[in-house]
């Protein structure tokens, strides 16, 4: 019986993936079919693995047109790590949107001028034509 959890994401490129996990300072490994490790032995393949510093870990698998996480959250991450499922895939969404919106601002040679975050966690961007 697997313990595995699949979660999707709003991520839809690696590379925004890799930046988000980086910015969140987590190490990760990029290949093909590398082994995702869960409750006694079980592996899923996924393309990134992140070590979340116990013998369990969190993979990425590229799902139509969006990655989606999967994991032994219950049984394994959720008990002898501090990383929670919801949160995790929050803060790495939330992450990758804000790396994106940052992307857009400098390939259409605005600047931010100011940034602000609302109680509800969202961000707010003051844009302004760069001279």
């Amino acid at each position: 019986m697997s313990h595995f959890t699949r979660i999707q994401t709003q991520i839809r490129e690696q590379a925004g993936l890799l930046n988000a996990l980086r910015d969140l300072h987590y190490t990760y490994r990029v290949g093909d079919n590398l082994n995702v490790r869960g409750y006694y032995s079980q592996g899923e393949k996924a393309e990134v693995v992140v070590d979340t510093g116990c013998d369990y870990d969190i993979g990425f698998v590229r799902k139509q047109d969006a990655y989606e996480a999967v994991a032994d959250w219950d049984f394994g991450i959720h008990r002898k790590t501090s990383i929670r499922q919801r949160t995790f895939v929050e803060q790495l969404n939330r992450q990758y949107a804000y790396n994106n919106i940052v992307q857009y601002v400098e390939e259409r040679n605005l600047i931010i001028e100011d940034e602000r975050t609302l109680e509800n966690g969202d961000t707010v961007f003051i844009l302004a034509e760069r001279c």
